[in-house]
């Protein structure tokens, strides 16, 4: 302890030319940046011998083992003493300074600086790419734009050629075909476009290409259109659709008090009191039940019934004037030469699309043709009509042909071959029932060769010219046969 204490006393006694500003400054630990000594703060450099170290030191300070007096000795310049001290200032501060300072955050700047330079780098690229594709969508949409809606109802498809035509206007239009939409009260209405179905609400004011342009700019519409695979995903249709809302028993609407039943059973079990009850002869009875008892009766109309009539309505293209041509010259010839009858068949050819004419092997007298088929036509062929000849007798069908006439297919007769114009009468079999035809609605022929309309300049009227009633055949009869039938 004693040669510690005369160390102390030697290190003061060497301070004692130092100024008292200078020697608070040193006790106070600073140090200036310029090595100025009176701003230079006291750090001891090691730790005087005998001591215990009461406080951690840095690691990187260093622990010079001279004694004291040995490293700042009066005789040394203050310029040679600061460069001493300022080294393990310079070594401790650091650590202290970058702890609390802000420049810790830096760092991650480094990798932002590259992204935003690729980033830009991009940039043109991809804008090029989306403006290309909404080119692409918009001359998609534009195309879509100019398309027509449809209308579509059973198997009627039908474009819509009215802009400003609404729902109600199409349900109006289609009315008289379609006499179940007579009630626009029971028609829902829905528009099918891509992938969107849109349901109307106001069929009345709505319109349909309004309807159309609100789904082309709908978002579901177009991104339909991104993921779009197939051509028809790529350009799809609108279709306007509608169906009936309230029905019973297909097409007929019958009040809740009435019952339609098919059999006498059924009849029997239903709890309405008015039944009606289809018979086997083609009738409708009417069964009317009440505390007295069940009154069954033939109805002559039934009004909740749709009016129908005999008809024919040929789905295979009419048959051609060479066909028919070349049949009346086979017919004229068998009667001019021996005054017989003679049957031929029409067939069409489903391969070919073409009509053809068979001759089959028949037994023929003045008033009779009986044929015989050894076997059926192939599956190709369509045995569309049979046509036979009255020779010189009317071109009625007689009660033979109706005896012998069964098939479901068509029939023609055709006599007065004795006379300059024969004749000819048409009829369609249904299942032993005929429904009388114009010959003009089976054949593509017009026998009536064109004229100048200024023929028709030089005729006057002596009074008011009626329009003759239409009768079936009397075109072909005025054409083939002198007189009347």
């Amino acid at each position: 302890m004693k040669d510690n204490q005369n160390n102390v006393n030697s290190f003061l006694d060497s301070m004692d030319g130092a100024p008292a500003d200078e020697l608070t400054a040193a006790e106070n630990g600073f140090v200036s940046p310029a090595g100025n000594t009176r701003q230079a703060p006291f750090a001891p450099a090691a730790v005087w011998p005998g001591e215990q170290q009461n406080e951690p030191v840095p690691q990187t300070a260093v622990q010079p083992t001279a004694p004291a007096p040995q490293v700042m000795p009066q005789t040394v310049p203050q310029e040679q003493a600061v460069p001493q001290q300022a080294p393990p200032m310079q070594v401790i501060t650091p650590p202290v300074v970058q702890s609390s300072a802000p420049q810790a955050v830096q760092p991650p700047a480094v990798p932002a600086v590259n992204t935003g330079a690729q980033q830009s780098m991009l940039d043109p690229f991809e804008q090029a790419l989306n403006t290309a594709q909404n080119q692409q969508e918009s001359r998609m949409l534009e195309t879509l734009a100019a398309k027509p809606a449809f209308f579509s109802y059973g198997k009627v498809k039908e474009s819509i050629t009215d802009k400003e035509a609404t729902f109600e206007d199409l349900r109006q239009k289609y009315e008289t075909d379609f006499p179940e939409l007579a009630d626009g009260k029971l028609i829902s209405w829905s528009v099918c476009y891509g992938k969107v179905t849109k349901q109307i609400s106001n069929p009345a004011s709505d319109k349909v290409y309004t309807v159309k342009a609100e789904i082309e700019k709908s978002k579901t519409f177009t991104d339909g259109l991104k993921k779009a695979k197939t051509d028809a995903e790529k350009n799809p249709e609108c279709v306007v659709k509608l169906f009936k809302k309230a029905q019973s028993k297909g097409e007929t609407v019958l009040p809740s008090y009435k019952d339609f039943c098919l059999t006498a059973k059924d009849a029997e079990l239903s709890r309405k009191p008015i039944v009606l009850l289809p018979s086997k002869d083609g009738r409708i009875f009417e069964i009317r039940k009440n505390d007295i008892g069940i009154f069954t009766s033939p109805v002559s109309c039934v009004n909740e019934f749709p009016e129908i009539k005999a008809d024919f309505r040929m789905l295979l293209p009419k048959i051609p004037s060479h066909i028919f041509s070349k049949v009346m010259g086979f017919f004229k010839s068998i009667s001019d030469t021996m005054t017989f009858e003679a049957l031929v068949h029409i067939l069409y050819d489903t391969e070919e699309k073409e009509y053809l004419i068979k001759v089959p092997k028949q037994k023929i007298s003045h008033a009779a043709v009986d044929s015989e088929n050894s076997e059926p036509y192939p599956d190709r062929y369509i045995h569309v009509m049979d046509i036979h000849s009255h020779n010189i007798m009317p071109a009625v069908f007689s009660s033979t042909d109706d005896r012998d006439e069964k098939e479901t297919r068509l029939y023609a007769v055709a006599g007065r071959f004795d006379r300059t114009f024969p004749e000819i009468a048409v009829r369609a079999g249904c299942a032993g029932k005929f429904i009388p035809l114009a010959p003009e609605d089976i054949f593509d022929a017009d026998f009536f060769g064109e004229y100048p309309e200024e023929w028709k300049e030089n005729i006057s009227f002596s009074q008011v010219p009626e329009k003759p009633p239409r009768r079936f055949g009397l075109r072909f009869k005025r054409a083939f046969s002198e007189g009347r039938l």
